[in-house]
């Protein structure tokens, strides 16, 4: 059985009405080692949240069904508009880590929730969609330290 999520009160009001202005928003960071952050909306206009401004960029998310069983996997297509994401995934040795977080555009500080430490995966592309599978960075499976100390990488720690 699913847990309903909770919804700050602020919000309350616009998911119980009938109607409402307010308009649900996700938010996504693209963080790479060698450049700054991409910071996207799917949104068709620049959106502030917490002093950042997402860029207007069309993307779609599958989100699963928590199940409790295993870490959930999410489906993500990017319009390939622009070079700036492919560049990004293509230039790094190591996936690209993503945060999405759901917002609402009369609370936009406010992050109803949030998805982050997620890996993008089996990314495939052509020229008009982006498409790929995040998965949960399980720091518990990790081991520690994550280093192995060896006497050629290492030689000071072994006279």
């Amino acid at each position: 059985m699913g847990h309903a999520m909770m919804i700050s009160t602020g919000n309350q009001r616009s998911i119980q009405a009938t109607s409402s202005p307010v308009a649900w928003l996700f938010l996504l960071t693209i963080e790479t080692k060698d450049k700054p952050p991409l910071h996207l909306v799917n949104n068709n206009e620049v959106f502030r949240s917490n002093g950042i401004d997402y860029q207007p960029f069309p993307f779609a998310l599958n989100l699963p069904s928590d199940t409790g069983e295993r870490l959930p996997r999410i489906q993500i297509a990017i319009s390939n508009i622009s070079n700036e994401i492919i560049e990004a995934i293509r230039s790094e040795s190591t996936p690209p880590v993503l945060t999405i977080e759901l917002v609402s555009s009369a609370f936009p500080d406010i992050v109803e929730k949030r998805l982050d430490f997620l890996t993008l995966r089996s990314v495939s592309y052509d020229a008009t969609t982006i498409t790929g599978e995040l998965e949960v960075i399980n720091v518990m499976s990790s081991g520690f330290p994550s280093e192995v100390y060896d006497p050629i990488h290492f030689p000071g720690l072994f006279r």
